[in-house]
C-alpha cells in the first residue's frame, strides 16, 4: 500500500494551508520539509517520476468481483451487446488479468455504469 494513499495522512494534508504545500515552484514543501532529516537530498530533491498507482492489486482484491457481477449480469444494459462468453473468458483468465484485458474490462464497467444512471 502506497504511504501517500494512507487516509490518515490524506486528511492531514487537507488541513494543511495551500501556502505551506507550494513554496516558490516547489512542490511538496512541507513534506520535504519533514523530511529533509532522514533522507539523502538527492531523494528528497528528486524529480517527479509520476505516481504508481496499486492498480494491479485493487483489480485483483476488489475490482474484479465487481467487474464480474456486474458485466456477466443478464439484467445488464449492455448484456445483450456483450459475448458474454468471452467477458467471462477474460475474467477467468489465469495470468495478469488486468495487464491483458483491464483496459478493456475498465471501458466496458464504465459504460454499463453510465447507461445505469441514466
Amino acid at each position: 500500500r502506497s504511504p501517500l494513499f494512507d487516509q490518515r495522512l490524506v486528511q492531514l494534508a487537507m488541513q494543511i494551508p495551500p501556502e505551506y504545500k507550494l513554496v516558490q515552484a516547489q512542490e511538496k514543501a512541507v513534506l520535504k520539509q519533514a523530511v529533509a532529516d532522514l533522507l539523502p537530498m538527492t531523494i528528497v530533491n528528486r524529480p517527479k517520476s509520476g505516481m504508481m498507482v496499486p492498480v494491479q492489486l485493487w483489480f485483483r482484491q476488489h475490482w474484479q468481483r465487481q467487474a464480474r457481477a456486474l458485466l456477466l449480469n443478464k439484467q445488464a444494459a449492455i448484456s445483450p451487446y456483450l459475448n458474454q462468453k468471452l467477458i467471462q473468458d477474460w475474467l477467468d483468465y489465469r495470468g495478469d488479468t488486468w495487464h491483458r484485458y483491464g483496459a478493456k474490462l475498465w471501458l466496458l464497467v464504465s459504460l454499463e455504469t453510465k447507461l445505469k444512471l441514466n
